[in-house]
Order: structure tokens, then C-alpha cells, then sequence
């Protein structure tokens, strides 16, 4: 990583963990079969993971779930074929600000969202996608552990450093139906 990359890292770091010390919301333990509104956040760049984003998010419907996702593509700019649907919401280099936080009306409304759990599938714990977990008012908020970063998640799945995003959905479908069950 150059040296302008780390000080852009370290700085949005810094933002983030400054701006979240006022950050507010209602936090609950809430299980697989309590959720009705799942907020999927993930990296849409490489096309494999997105396809198995988009195969977790049928078997979500599937299971009666209400749906919202947003996916980043590290391009300057999202391709045309990957424009907004329904459920998927998708932002770009574009929308990141300098030291790489998301801006734009697809990212407010998307944090604003009152859902039940949010899933962050990032397994890379990229900065711009831990801005929108971090500042959503999920109930529940999962991700992939990372020791900077525990206090923007509820719950964390600390799987092995190379660990795939398939490996990584099964612990969280493990863990999301064992957490809170009555």
C-alpha cells in the first residue's frame, strides 16, 4: 500500500471513529427467524462473490425476508450493465469522498434503512463499506471480525485470514440462527 493510500486509511479511520461517537441507535440481539428486514452490504468487484451475494439474497426471500442491499465496485465508475434494482443499490469510486467515505443519495437512504440485521460480506473490511455499517440504524449489526473495528458491529465471525466469502456466509448463517433463540 503507497504512502497516500495509508494516510487516506488512517485519516477516514479517524473520521469514522469521531463521527461514531455520537452515533445513536437501538441495539437488539435478533435471530434468523425474528428478522424480517435484512440490509446486505458488500463488494461487487469481483464477480464471483457477487454472484454468491445474489444467491444468499434469494435464499433470504426465499425464507420470507425483506431485502435491501448495496454493493461497491472499485471502478470509477458502476458498470452500465449493474445499474440500481429493487434490492440492490450499487455505488462506485465516485461516491467515495477523499479519505473514502460514501456520499450520495443511494448511501443516506440506505443507512437510514430501519433494518432488523445488517450483513456486512466485505471480508476484506474495506473502509467505505464499514462507513455504511457503522452509521446504519440496524438493530443487529455482523461482520467479519477485525480487532480495530469491534466497536461498529454487534456481532463478529472471526473466520481464518483466507477464508472464502462462501466460508464466511455459512458461519454467519451458523451463528444467526443460533444468537437470541427463544
Amino acid at each position: 500500500m503507497g504512502i497516500i493510500k495509508k494516510i487516506k486509511l488512517k485519516v477516514g479511520e479517524y473520521m469514522l471513529a469521531k463521527e461514531f461517537l455520537f452515533k445513536k441507535r437501538d441495539k437488539s440481539v435478533v435471530n434468523f427467524y425474528d428478522a424480517n428486514y435484512i440490509g446486505i452490504v458488500f463488494n461487487a468487484t469481483n464477480t464471483d462473490n457477487f454472484k454468491l451475494v445474489k444467491k444468499y439474497i434469494t435464499y433470504l426471500k426465499e425464507n420470507k425476508k425483506k431485502v435491501k442491499s448495496i454493493g461497491f465496485f472499485d471502478f470509477k465508475e458502476v458498470p452500465q450493465n449493474q445499474l440500481s434494482k429493487l434490492e440492490y443499490d450499487f455505488i462506485s469510486r465516485k461516491e467515495l469522498n477523499w479519505y473514502n467515505s460514501p456520499t450520495g443519495v443511494d448511501v443516506t437512504n440506505f443507512v437510514k434503512e430501519p433494518f432488523d440485521v445488517i450483513i456486512n460480506f466485505d471480508i476484506d473490511n474495506s473502509l467505505s463499506l464499514l462507513y455504511m455499517v457503522a452509521f446504519s440504524k440496524a438493530k443487529f449489526k455482523i461482520g467479519k471480525f477485525n480487532e480495530k473495528y469491534q466497536q461498529y458491529y454487534d456481532m463478529m465471525i472471526d473466520v481464518e485470514e483466507n477464508s472464502t466469502l462462501k466460508y464466511f456466509m455459512r458461519n454467519v448463517d451458523v451463528y444467526l440462527n443460533m444468537v437470541n433463540k427463544k
